[in-house]
């Protein structure tokens, strides 16, 4: 299920908006002034609980390591696709 992130462009209140589908339009009324006039903004990328970060700072990086894929933990990345 996404989750879409908007900004109201009247209050300027920031908030999420659940979809139960890719094809599913949000409805992306402020929760607080309950404007329509919103707009999608840039989602972030979220590390996860139990994601740690690679030898290089980032997680997920493209360098292999010891184990197999840093991205997936995998020892075949053709499971994950790098």
């Amino acid at each position: 299920m996404p989750i879409y992130e908007y900004q109201c462009d009247k209050c300027k209140k920031k908030f999420e908006v659940l979809t139960m589908s890719m094809s599913e339009k949000p409805n992306a009324s402020c929760p607080k002034c309950k404007s329509k006039k919103t707009s999608k903004m840039m989602s972030k990328v979220s590390r996860g609980k139990y994601a740690s970060p690679s030898s290089d700072g980032f997680v997920g990086s493209n360098t292999p390591s010891s184990s197999g894929c840093s991205s997936c933990s995998s020892s075949n990345c053709s499971s994950c696709g790098h």
